[in-house]
């Protein structure tokens, strides 16, 4: 009990610091907490941790703007944006503009709060605190990887450790400790479950799983078997070892298992209502072509008088944006996302399609076969929206053509994929592997970080490209490939110069919006 009360005093202490340097969290307003409670100390900094996993620790929703929708969620193929951003010429068009604002939030309002639960658990001598520990870890691993996903080399294992932030890791060396802290984690929770059947210790701050620590174990494996197909190209061995392990141990099979944040507006929605982000012309094509019934429950209706009152989605990296067109675009179709839905970011549909492709892999993913797999990620997609499934496991319908109704000429194109969303067990095992990706694509909607590493990973789901590259110089990006990372945030060039050297050296490459992570491997085929 002593060590709580000085964890207490200190993370009161530490809060009060932290929210006068972000205008106050808005949780202190809405989820006051009972410090009562021995982990009632915990609850702040673990559950903005949760939060900051969806970019908007801060409680305000421009950081989520920059750091995460105007970014990978464009990139990932599942938006585009109407407002005239720094004269048409920005991250669309693959000039980029906005890169450290994922980076620095996240370093100042997660990793913060990480390194403070960490010391704390580490002076409990008693091991009182290591099932929150390891909470602490799932969720750090859930938001590190992001990060790295976005950048490649992090700091992460050498967080703190020295001098402005730390030493960096190589992709590779962070992707190995996150297995690692995912192993640990699930040991710790599940010799706390086995030692104290029934008590739920975080069940009243917890607002994903209610304290359920049955749950957290499903994240965590899920998380490992989604970082295992990540890394296949670049360390196939490992890749197997860690996917295998993680489906052993027990992953996500219902939608009750769906990892979602909640507790703020939805930042998301609030971007929709500034008529700053559409949907995009991808889901149009895909969704539309398939006469999905999701896209009616995610899409609203455009308001132009040629969409004759259809989802119409407009295409991202077009030229001839300016005040008039833009009025125009902005009668496109919006996200029907309502501020007050929890962020889902990780359901358990991905996580069939996770299993579905490494079983076309060889791999032992349990009980299933891929076709099976790749089915039930489909229904349980249809269930999370509550649309009738009907015939789609049988249909052959295919993507369709867009059609630009404001710069038909130009804009317009045909259809870039014909995968069909029936199962074929006679074609090609890259034909199975794209109807996967562009399936999890849906489901995974709107998680454009999640997107994006996959369309850069597998080259699915089939994107349109864009029409108007304004890249240049050591940041050239080629339209057919598109960007690849984020360049080190400026405030790490500033203050960690010889960290961004080293970890440049990790990476492999130069400091370049076109250079790959370790995991996206240049010219490997995917079988």
């Amino acid at each position: 009990m002593k060590n709580k009360k000085i964890l207490l005093i200190v993370l009161i202490s530490s809060v009060l610091v932290f929210s006068s340097c972000t205008d106050k969290f808005e949780v202190m307003n809405t989820n006051p907490v009972d410090f009562s409670s021995p982990v009632g100390p915990f609850f702040i900094p673990v559950q903005q941790m949760i939060y900051m996993n969806y970019n908007w620790g801060d409680g305000t929703n421009w950081t989520f703007q920059l750091a995460q929708n105007l970014n990978a969620d464009i990139w990932g193929g599942y938006m585009a944006s109407a407002t005239v951003f720094a004269g048409n010429n920005n991250n669309q068009t693959y000039n980029v503009i906005w890169n450290d604002f994922a980076w620095d939030y996240t370093y100042a309002h997660m990793m913060s709060n990480v390194s403070v639960i960490r010391r704390k658990c580490a002076a409990s001598t008693t091991g009182e605190l290591n099932d929150l520990r390891a909470v602490c870890d799932i969720l750090t691993v859930e938001g590190m990887h992001r990060m790295s996903d976005l950048y490649g080399p992090i700091i992460y294992t050498n967080y703190g450790k020295s001098g402005y932030g730390g030493t960096y890791d190589s992709q590779k060396t962070a992707y190995y400790a996150f297995f690692d802290d995912l192993t640990k984690a699930v040991a710790t929770l599940k010799s706390y479950m086995s030692a104290n059947p029934g008590i739920k210790p975080f069940q009243a701050f917890d607002e994903s799983y209610a304290g359920d620590y049955g749950e957290w174990i499903k994240l965590a494996n899920s998380l490992r078997l989604r970082l295992a197909l990540r890394i296949v190209k670049a360390d196939p061995v490992k890749a197997k070892a860690e996917a295998e392990a993680a489906v052993a141990a027990g992953v996500m099979t219902e939608n009750s298992d769906n990892y979602a944040v909640g507790g703020y507006t939805n930042p998301l929605a609030v971007i929709y209502g500034w008529t700053d982000i559409q949907l995009s012309a991808n889901l149009e094509s895909i969704l539309g072509g398939y006469n999905d019934p999701r896209l009616s429950v995610i899409a609203t209706p455009s308001t132009l008088p040629a969409a004759g009152g259809k989802m119409k989605g407009m295409r991202s990296g077009i030229p001839g944006l300016n005040d008039n067109t833009s009025k125009q675009y902005k009668q496109y179709s919006f996200g029907t996302t309502k501020e007050t839905d929890k962020p889902v970011l990780m359901n358990c549909s991905e996580v069939y399609f996770l299993r579905a492709e490494g079983k076309l892999r060889g791999w032992n993913m349990g009980d299933g076969t891929a076709q099976t797999l790749y089915e039930a990620g489909i229904t349980k997609s249809f269930e999370k929206y509550g649309v009738a499934i009907g015939d789609y496991l049988t249909s052959i319908l295919v993507p369709k053509a867009y059609a630009d109704f404001v710069q038909p000429d130009v804009v317009s194109s045909s259809a870039v994929s014909t995968v069909t969303p029936v199962w074929n067990e006679g074609v090609s095992n890259e034909v199975k592997l794209e109807k996967i990706i562009t399936q999890k694509w849906i489901a995974n909607y709107p998680e454009g970080y999640e997107a994006w590493a996959e369309v850069r990973r597998t080259g699915y789901p089939k994107l349109f490209k864009v029409l108007k590259n304004d890249s240049n110089g050591d940041n050239l990006v080629t339209t057919e490939e598109g960007v690849r990372r984020l360049n080190f945030s400026q405030s790490d060039k500033t203050n960690n110069a010889a960290g961004v050297i080293d970890a440049t050296s990790k990476l492999g490459g130069k400091d370049s919006h076109a250079t790959r992570v370790w995991w996206d491997v240049k010219n490997a085929p995917n079988f």
